[in-house]
């Protein structure tokens, strides 16, 4: 998905919202103190262009302004790592009039010898758009990424004639913050790490990054959870970033580094062993493992992450290199993604509504915490102290309470007698879980007692086994 495709899904889903992307407008400058950041913006102002200064007073700042931003600067922040200088890249979108490039196929030119390049077909632009990447050693890429008509000759000596073409300098950077704010300023995405497209981790953890500060700062701002928690985005995300920098620029030299089977390449002969270690390195460069796909990013090591059904996970190093682990099926521990789970009947809500099938991800929410409580039956004690603790100590709108009973605590065509159990007057929805999704997902045993709390970006929070750990968290 390119950009332009996505900033208007983002634009048309804020509009919703009653919130307005403000275009044409620059951070200069801002100030902070105990209460309060002051920020010293310029705009535009209509057709005429003209440039005016605005403050705006706000509660918190969360800049997500690039690698090229201010903030990080004005804040103080450290960016360390690496420019590779000697491996600079073209990306752009370009329009290709030409025969011979399936749209079914990602198609590489000359893969991993002196000069490079490659075309993903991208529908965004039209039926005859691509996305495009150029490495060279022999040719001036500076020149070209300034020079619209010599790109597009080069281009066509590869593939074909290029119109309507957009393009942008890419050198490789790995470089990260050493802490992700300063009081109530916070920095997200690029501001806060740039690397290697290698992977395409790029986005998402931007995304991660902004959900992460997003619902810790509306607590805050509410008066809900103290300051402290705030520093909790710096060392949840400051493991999660540094693993992934390590393994993009791994992924990156093993794609576009020097190697000995380049230089081979280029001195042998024998065409058809060529042809063979290009295509072996090309193979080892496209190669993913499964941390690729995210879902293993976690948390573990949080100062807020209560596990009461594990031992406490280790901290320092041990901590970084797990921080981007692969999604591993039977194990659940809290700091990681809470699982999807299909086929749960609801048989008592709020709403009174009819029972339906469900799944998990349908009741998380990003404006609340859920709370699932897994008990054998609705009459086990500790089930209404928990709900009433809830329910005496945080607002309803904040925390979502779900009840999973096992499957063999229905009875007869999958109903649950609740009225005698329950209290009708505490927020509380009853899902049985039929197909034993939750349980197998959630690790949860039969008659065993378990509370898995979900945090508003969709990690587990707390597991625990009662009002104390609940409590705790």
């Amino acid at each position: 998905m390119g950009q332009p495709t996505l900033e208007a899904i983002v634009r048309e889903h804020l509009a919703k919202l009653g919130c307005t992307v403000e275009l044409g407008t620059r951070l200069i400058s801002f100030t902070q103190d105990e209460k309060f950041v002051t920020a010293k913006v310029a705009k535009c102002r209509g057709d005429s262009g003209e440039e005016f200064e605005e403050d705006i007073e706000a509660a918190y700042l969360t800049s997500a302004d690039g690698a090229r931003g201010m903030t990080r600067r004005q804040l103080g922040l450290t960016f360390l790592g690496t420019t590779l200088d000697c491996d600079p890249m073209i990306l752009g979108d370009i329009r290709l009039e030409t025969k011979g490039l399936g749209r079914d196929y990602w198609h590489f030119f000359s893969p991993m010898l002196q000069d490079t390049i490659s075309f993903r077909p991208t529908d965004e632009l039209g039926m005859d758009g691509w996305q495009f990447g150029m490495r060279s050693r022999t040719l001036d890429l500076n020149g070209l990424v300034r020079d619209e008509e010599a790109l597009v000759n080069c281009i066509k000596d590869f593939a074909g004639l290029g119109d309507d073409l957009k393009v942008k300098e890419m050198i490789p950077n790995m470089r990260m913050v050493d802490k992700f704010g300063v009081g109530r300023i916070f920095v997200a995405g690029d501001a806060a790490h740039v690397h290697s497209p290698a992977g395409g981790q790029g986005m998402n953890s931007s995304v991660q990054d902004a959900f992460n500060i997003a619902w810790k700062i509306a607590l805050g701002y509410k008066g809900l959870s103290p300051a402290s928690l705030l520093d909790t985005y710096t060392a949840e995300r400051l493991p999660v970033i540094a693993e992934m920098l390590g393994f993009t620029a791994e992924l990156h030299n093993r794609a576009f580094g020097h190697s000995g089977v380049e230089r081979t390449a280029r001195s042998t002969v024998d065409e058809d062993r060529n042809s063979k270690q290009v295509e072996s390195k090309l193979e080892r460069g496209m190669r993913r493992s499964g941390k690729m796909y995210m879902l293993g990013v976690n948390y573990r090591t949080s100062p807020i992450a209560i596990d009461e059904f594990v031992p406490t996970t280790t901290s320092g190093a041990a901590a970084v290199r797990n921080a981007y682990r692969d999604s591993q099926e039977g194990v659940l521990q809290a700091g990681d993604r809470a699982p999807d789970a299909p086929g749960l009947i609801s048989v008592l809500s709020p709403s009174l509504a009819p029972a339906k099938s469900i799944r998990m991800f349908d009741i998380f929410g990003s404006t609340h915490h859920t709370v699932i409580i897994f008990v054998p039956a609705l009459a086990v004690p500790v089930l209404r102290s928990v709900l009433v603790t809830l329910d005496q100590n945080v607002p309803k709108e904040l925390v979502k309470r779900v009840v999973v009973l096992p499957g063999s605590a229905s009875g007869p065509g999958g109903r649950v007698d609740a009225s005698s159990e329950v209290d009708q007057t505490i927020d509380v929805e009853v899902l049985v879980d039929h197909a034993g999704h939750a349980y197998r997902e959630y690790i949860v045993v039969l008659q065993e007692v378990k509370i898995v709390v979900v945090r508003p970006d969709g990690v587990v929070g707390a597991i625990v086994r009662g009002v104390t750990g609940l409590e705790r968290y």
